[in-house]
């Protein structure tokens, strides 16, 4: 019995494990989608297409909004899992929530994507500013709270994991900053995908580190560590906003956004150092 237990527990950590990273992959999908302008070549034929009856790309920037559209319905199946054996077999409060949050707010989302969609030519550019943030500031959400839920369902590490956790946090920001500074790609969209994959990445890392303090920070610089971690996924959250250059702004604004979360990951990096205390290894998260 108890080996039938751990087993359903290995598969339910692996469901929750490969949907949030497709989440990530359809993110950097709908991303390249908008920077390409793919959301527009089905205009207001949306949910259809204009393709053989509506239903098949009939080029590239359509093959990329359909593609982007089938790993979606891929996602919403797996969440759609996800939130059914949360509630049947997971105790812990909080990841049910969590999960069922997150699926709550998918069909904000699906109508934010078809907004962008439909309205699209009827703006500068193509996209309107305020609600194409709004789609991303939801898809953001959603990745944020699926990760929220995986760290739980895994728990918080030993601390020397929880170390080279924030060590990698401190190299994604590198990463982060590279793209922002340096065009490193000469294609802009393939740049600016992999700027959102290491800031994207970044997140995921920030979300289990708050996730973790409960247990992996000493009590007394709980608040403290959270405080830091929080400003730098604030500050995180800021630049990849700026970053879509929707708003007209000059360059400086987001190269200070990345500068500043540069700082806070640093401050993060050596708070950790002092506060970070033995977990004794996975599976130690409060189940409340």
């Amino acid at each position: 019995m108890a080996n039938e237990a751990a087993v359903m527990t290995r598969r339910f950590r692996t469901l929750a494990g490969v949907t949030t990273a497709l989440t990530f992959v359809l993110i950097l999908l709908g991303l390249h989608t908008g920077s390409t302008g793919g959301g527009l070549s089905c205009g207001t034929r949306w949910p259809l297409c204009n393709g053989w009856m509506g239903l098949f790309p009939a080029n590239w920037a359509s093959f990329f909004e359909w593609f982007h559209r089938f790993v979606a319905m891929i996602v919403g199946f797996l969440l759609l899992g996800w939130l059914y054996g949360v509630w049947r077999w997971q105790d812990d409060r909080r990841i049910r929530y969590a999960v069922t949050a997150a699926i709550a707010i998918l069909p904000f989302q699906i109508v934010l994507g078809g907004v962008t969609t439909t309205a699209g030519g009827m703006f500068p550019h193509g996209f309107n500013p305020v609600i194409m943030i709004a789609h991303f500031t939801t898809a953001t959400v959603i990745f944020a709270l699926l990760v929220y839920a995986v760290a739980r369902m895994f728990g918080a590490p030993g601390s020397h994991a929880v170390r080279s956790v924030v060590g990698l946090a401190g190299g994604l920001v590198a990463l982060n900053a590279v793209f922002v500074f340096v065009p490193v790609f000469d294609h802009p969209p393939t740049n600016l995908i992999a700027y959102y994959a290491a800031s994207f990445a970044l997140l995921a890392v920030l979300v289990a580190l708050l996730t973790w303090s409960e247990t992996a920070v000493e009590p007394a610089n709980l608040l403290r560590f959270r405080a830091v971690t929080g400003v730098a996924a604030a500050l995180l959250y800021v630049a990849m906003v700026l970053s879509r250059q929707k708003w007209g702004l000059p360059d400086l604004y987001v190269e200070t956004a990345t500068i500043l979360l540069a700082v806070a990951v640093a401050g993060l990096a050596v708070l950790a150092n002092r506060v970070v205390v033995d977990t004794g290894g996975f599976g130690a998260q409060r189940a409340d």
